[in-house]
């Protein structure tokens, strides 16, 4: 359980904490277009400069497809390659949802995730699917996405700017996500961060 002494506002991530990834999902779909992927998404990220670029919108879904499709051959099927793109997005958990809705009201709820626009697209249908939520900013006082920012986690300018931008206080403020390095940048700030360690929950944690 976490100590929400004192807290009035909680930021929550969103891959691995809201929604739930399997990433190797799309690493494999990748592989099988022929995309000369690498072991996991870090590694893709650091040898092929463009996914960056993307997560940080500096170029546009059109341009990212585009670049994925030099790496593998005009042969690929740019459909096919958003489906393999979007594979790792799996979904929402009902009691997640819940618990959001529940917890709205006491606190001020907030979203900083590092993402990409091809993926805000598919998680944001899933969510109206699901749920009949049309969006994610239905869930949430403010949403923050790295493509719309142009930065992302684990720098700190991109905690400082949900901060100052929403008028925070870190003292007063919860920030919880599954990877550690991002977890460590919050508390830079004086951010109460909690590493959320699978099978956690959020539901558990919060409840």
């Amino acid at each position: 359980m976490i100590d929400l002494k004192g807290i009035k506002n909680i930021v929550f991530d969103l891959g691995g904490v809201i929604l739930e990834l399997d990433i190797n999902r799309s690493i494999t779909a990748l592989k099988e277009l022929g995309f000369p992927v690498l072991d996991n998404l870090d590694i893709m990220f650091s040898k092929y400069p463009f996914f960056l670029e993307f997560e940080t919108g500096r170029i546009t879904p059109d341009q990212f497809i585009e670049a994925m499709v030099s790496q593998m051959g005009d042969h690929a099927p740019r459909g096919k390659i958003l489906e393999a793109w979007n594979a790792m997005i799996l979904g929402y958990r009902p009691d997640t949802i819940e618990l959001l809705s529940q917890i709205r009201g006491k606190y001020r709820l907030f979203m900083l995730s590092n993402t990409n626009a091809i993926h805000e697209i598919h998680y944001n249908n899933l969510l109206h699917r699901e749920y009949g939520i049309l969006n994610l900013t239905d869930l949430f006082e403010k949403v923050y996405y790295s493509h719309d920012l142009n930065m992302r986690k684990p720098d700190l300018e991109i905690f400082q700017h949900v901060l100052t931008d929403s008028r925070l206080a870190a003292e007063e403020t919860l920030y919880i996500d599954d990877t550690v390095i991002h977890v460590n940048a919050a508390r830079e700030l004086g951010i109460n961060a909690y590493h959320l360690r699978l099978p956690e929950r959020i539901a558990q944690v919060l409840c």
